[in-house]
């Protein structure tokens, strides 16, 4: 199993990156395949989204794409007075500047002494180049490479140690805005097709908005997804928005909607036609959507001519809802993410290290498990032929003299109950049909048909999971230690299996 040692690997990319981004390449494995079983499993999110995208679908709404990028007089177009405190919730979108680089007699030389053979004045045209926007800057290696006929290598020590401006750039802010509600792109959108649609033109679009949120919690995350709708026609009313409303909202199953109408009305909103939406979840009334009809001021300053409804859902705050999660950053992120594994899921999770891949090795594992029960209480000095075919004999030893051939745990049964993972002198809890030497002689025979040479096999005893030839993935180990639970695998059990190869000299048969 491939583990990096990332302590290391840091201290050595901050002393020199270059050196270290090129020797930790080969702690990449290579020449391997990965099988994937099963069936995956989507995000709760994303199977919200295209539940949300299904219902509105069925009730008749056209799906579009908004903007995700706009200027900061979009919003100011929509809220007049307010919209300053509108964005400050908003992220501007900052720039990189392009340096202009020169290349002075000492920077020439320090290039030379990094690639010899540089073509000084094609450096030179690449940067000018660079400068003018010509080159994308992730380009820009790769033009040094092709160009210079340089090595990457070479062309990140001359980024990296030539040119230290590229380092020290600082962006310079814009006044382009992430869009901190859907609703501040639907005015371009409504705005090109109210001449081209049949009324009403109903639309939706589900997609993130981006809020500078002080901090994010257990109920407030800065990126988030709304499914937005939009209804524009000559006759709509926020009367007809709420019937529209209460339909989508029983089609996520709730039957109780009400609507209150807000205090204070956000400026695209004509006045007094702005109201929160509450479904009635498990006997509390909850907050879920926010409806109005567009204000007739924000729509002429889109040269919008007719009346617009609007509702917007918050996909995660619903998904808390009907998830029944309470923090939402455990509903969207991994990392917050509790994973719950029951009883048969960490049994089911518990794998063999090593296992034969061929006819001939399962065969070799039976042969061994079944021998090691037969003369499990056989006292030493013992040995005993489990196989012998043409290439090899496989033999089961004990030298220490009053020893038994198998160890007091050799058949402990591995079973896991109430979240721990446990050994038990017959099968309880969630068993997982593995036993201890049934683990023992599948790695045993996993080495043994990988070669024809003379091996020995060994068990000692038992502490770790491991010993046996069996693992875990970690998400599952941590999850145990995160629920205080145990893994109980211990016990004697001193195991020797011996792979003799036929035609050397054994001149041993079965004695006890």
């Amino acid at each position: 199993m491939a583990a990096f040692d990332t302590g290391e690997i840091k201290s050595k990319g901050k002393g020199r990156f270059t050196e270290a981004w090129l020797d930790t390449a080969r702690l990449i494995p290579r020449g391997t395949s990965i099988s994937l079983t099963g069936k995956g499993k989507p995000h709760l999110v994303r199977d919200l989204i295209q539940r949300s995208r299904q219902i509105l679908l069925d009730l008749g709404f056209d799906e579009a794409e908004n903007l995700t990028i706009l200027p900061e007089g979009d919003v100011v177009k929509q809220y007049g007075p307010e919209a300053r405190v509108i964005l400050d919730r908003s992220f501007y979108l900052a720039e990189l500047p392009r340096p202009d680089i020169g290349l002075s007699a000492r920077r020439i030389a320090r290039i030379k002494k990094i690639a010899e053979t540089a073509d000084i004045p094609r450096l030179q045209s690449i940067l000018r180049k660079y400068k003018k926007g010509e080159i994308e800057a992730d380009n820009l290696t790769e033009e040094f490479i092709s160009a210079l006929g340089i090595t990457d290598y070479q062309a990140t020590e001359i980024l990296e140690k030539v040119f230290p401006e590229v380092k020290k750039l600082q962006p310079v802010p814009t006044d382009r805005t992430l869009r901190s509600h859907m609703t501040a792109t639907w005015f371009h959108t409504l705005a090109a097709l109210q001449h081209k649609v049949s009324f009403p033109a109903a639309l939706f679009s589900v997609g993130q908005r981006y809020r500078n949120e002080q901090r994010e919690d257990a109920h407030h995350l800065r990126v988030h997804h709304s499914a937005s709708i939009v209804v524009m026609d000559d006759r709509m009313s926020l009367d007809a928005g709420r019937q529209i409303t209460t339909a989508i909202m029983q089609q996520y199953g709730f039957a109780d909607v009400r609507f209150e109408t807000k205090m204070a009305t956000s400026k695209y909103y004509a006045p007094e036609h702005e109201q929160e939406v509450f479904v009635n979840h498990r006997g509390t009334w909850l907050e879920v959507a926010d409806i109005g009809m567009y204000s007739p001021v924000a729509l002429a300053n889109f040269d919008i001519k007719y009346p617009v409804f609007n509702a917007g859902f918050g996909v995660e705050r619903l998904g808390m809802l009907l998830y029944g999660v309470d923090d939402i950053r455990r509903l969207v992120y991994p990392q917050f993410s509790v994973a719950e594994y029951r009883d048969e899921h960490m049994a089911e999770s518990i794998t063999y290290i090593a296992k034969p891949g061929t006819d001939r090795g399962q065969r070799i594992a039976r042969a061994i498990e079944k021998t090691a029960r037969r003369h499990k209480d056989a006292i030493a000095p013992c040995e005993f032929l489990a196989w012998g075919d043409k290439v090899c004999e496989v033999w089961l030893v004990e030298e220490e003299a009053g020893k038994k051939l198998i160890g007091p745990a050799g058949f402990n049964e591995i079973c896991v109950a109430d979240g721990t993972i446990y050994s038990d002198i017959v099968p309880s809890g969630m068993p997982t049909g593995i036993n201890y030497m049934h683990a023992i002689a599948a790695g045993a025979a996993a080495a043994i048909e990988r070669s024809s040479d003379a091996l020995t096999y060994q068990v000692k005893g038992v502490k770790h999971l491991s010993d046996l030839n069996l693992e875990i993935p970690e998400a599952v180990r941590r999850h145990i230690e995160k629920q205080h639970k145990k893994i109980g695998v211990g016990g004697a059990v001193f195991v020797t299996i011996e792979a003799r190869p036929v035609g050397g000299h054994s001149g041993r048969t079965s004695r006890e």
